[in-house]
């Protein structure tokens, strides 16, 4: 009322709600337990989805828990926690590939903490990064097949070779009329023979001379019914596969 005591008044605590940059700043103890709390929800969720195989929804989770993850950075991270986010970072460049989000992947790479770039699952991550950014495709076969990831994370390295080179054929059958085994066995990251037996599930007959004969997976009728632009995109594929390396 207007007749209280403006020093109590002045004395009378403000009760209005504060940031969550404040509680942080004001109560580190109680900032740090959210933070940690949340990491821990969000990480688990991610883990689960790679176990379930629910790739599909991969990015929208990782992207979710990296705000979590950032704001604990705001303090200096454990070296538990160091560990716990390189694998997370990990699924989420891996999540980025699948996707096809190249550009998205360079960039969390450079907003991921140092301490976690520099331990190893999230130095295997950008080695795969930047292989596949290069186009150097089969030093990509051999840092998925060698680099020594956590098993939490072998699913979805798997599910990472399975698609690239399940594209790069579809690619090659696209972009050649006929092509070495041993030249696409590179490509893909096979030796001669698993590569020959990849071609004939496929229905690639062989020349005389042991060469593929690649079939694109649309028949001739299908193509005239295409687009400009899809047909634009079909003479693109020599030049995406022959293209030199570039920098990441």
């Amino acid at each position: 009322s207007s007749g209280r005591d403006p020093a109590a008044r002045a004395r009378a605590p403000n009760f209005a709600p504060r940031p969550a940059r404040w509680a942080r700043g004001r109560c580190p103890e109680r900032g740090r337990a959210l933070g940690e709390a949340a990491m821990e929800a969000g990480s688990a969720r991610v883990l689960q989805l790679v176990a379930d195989g629910e790739i599909s929804q991969l990015v929208a989770a990782c992207e979710e828990l990296e705000l979590a993850i950032q704001e604990e950075s705001l303090m200096a991270l454990t070296d538990e926690q160091v560990a716990t986010c390189s694998v997370l970072y990990s699924v989420h460049l891996l999540a980025y590939l699948l996707e096809g989000e190249m550009n998205a992947a360079r960039f969390l790479w450079k907003r991921t903490p140092t301490a976690v770039q520099q331990h190893a699952q999230a130095e295997a991550a950008h080695r795969v990064l930047a292989a596949r950014w290069r186009r150097q495709y089969p030093d990509l076969f051999r840092e998925l097949a060698e680099s020594p990831w956590e098993s939490r994370l072998q699913p979805l390295v798997a599910e990472v070779v399975t698609r690239t080179r399940s594209s790069l054929v579809a690619q090659i059958g696209q972009a050649y009329k006929a092509i070495s085994v041993e030249r696409a066995a590179t490509m893909l990251g096979l030796d001669a023979a698993a590569a020959r037996a990849l071609f004939e599930r496929q229905g690639w007959p062989f020349d005389e001379a042991g060469n593929a004969l690649p079939m694109p997976p649309k028949r001739a009728e299908d193509l005239m019914q295409m687009g400009t632009d899809q047909l634009d995109r079909l003479a693109e594929y020599v030049a995406y596969l022959e293209q030199p390396q570039c920098r990441i």
